[in-house]
């Protein structure tokens, strides 16, 4: 039976690990509150730390599911747009063609016997297209930072742009890779700053001024921008 506090009408599911020495808190993909602690961590002060971060919880909650009731999934019919790297793509449901999904110049040609399973085929291209081109973006960005990421992958993180592991291993959301460049180097950014600050202490912020002077900019349009992209939930694979 896993581990659970109740504090402050909130559930949270703790998570021990013999590795860990810090206190965390997160919002899993389908929206858990998880506290990462260390194994020896008495309840008590769980609790007291978790209390503590109820105001970051209630908001992290609100901003998710405030993001959620504006997320669009696409109907997948000839005339939407859909976006690879900040530029429009007209979708065209075409009768033949080798592959699922396609795309041809500005154009995404879907298969019309492929229109049910469309999103997953969606996130397959998203993968396959941008996985080598952010695995470039981020070696850019690692010459600036003086980080060094043992390994970059891009999946599917939710409603999360970007995370990172304790053993240097750098996670970006395939979706990302609708915005344009210049936010996708944000995220890039700000995920590389984690390797050398893992917490949002001031000295995290110090090195993300020092790499990226614009982040802030660049944070808020991310923010509006995401209203406007598919996330494509529906159908597909985890």
């Amino acid at each position: 039976m896993s581990e659970t506090l109740e504090v402050g009408g909130l559930t949270f599911e703790v998570r021990r690990s013999a590795r860990r020495t810090t206190l965390g808190l997160t919002v899993d993909h389908g929206g858990d509150l998880i506290v990462h602690a260390p194994q020896s961590a008495p309840a008590d002060e769980l609790a007291q730390w978790t209390r503590s971060k109820l105001l970051w919880a209630h908001r992290s909650l609100a901003a998710r599911q405030a993001l959620a009731a504006q997320v669009r999934e696409p109907e997948f019919v000839t005339g939407e747009s859909f976006s690879y790297l900040g530029r429009s793509h007209r979708l065209v449901l075409v009768a033949e063609q080798n592959e699922p999904l396609r795309r041809d110049d500005l154009r995404f040609l879907l298969r019309r016997d492929a229109r049910e399973s469309a999103a997953r085929h969606f996130k397959n291209w998203y993968v396959a297209m941008g996985g080598e081109w952010i695995v470039r973006r981020v070696a850019l960005a690692a010459s600036r930072t003086g980080v060094s990421p043992k390994n970059t992958v891009l999946r599917d993180l939710g409603f999360r742009w970007g995370s990172c592991s304790r053993g240097g291993v750098v996670y970006f959301n395939w979706k990302l890779l609708q915005l344009p460049v210049r936010l996708v180097d944000y995220v890039v950014a700000h995920e590389l700053a984690h390797l050398r600050e893992p917490s949002h202490r001031p000295e995290f912020w110090r090195i993300l001024d020092a790499t990226l002077p614009d982040w802030c900019d660049r944070r808020a349009e991310i923010q509006v921008r995401a209203r406007d992209i598919y996330w494509c939930h529906q159908g597909m694979a985890r």
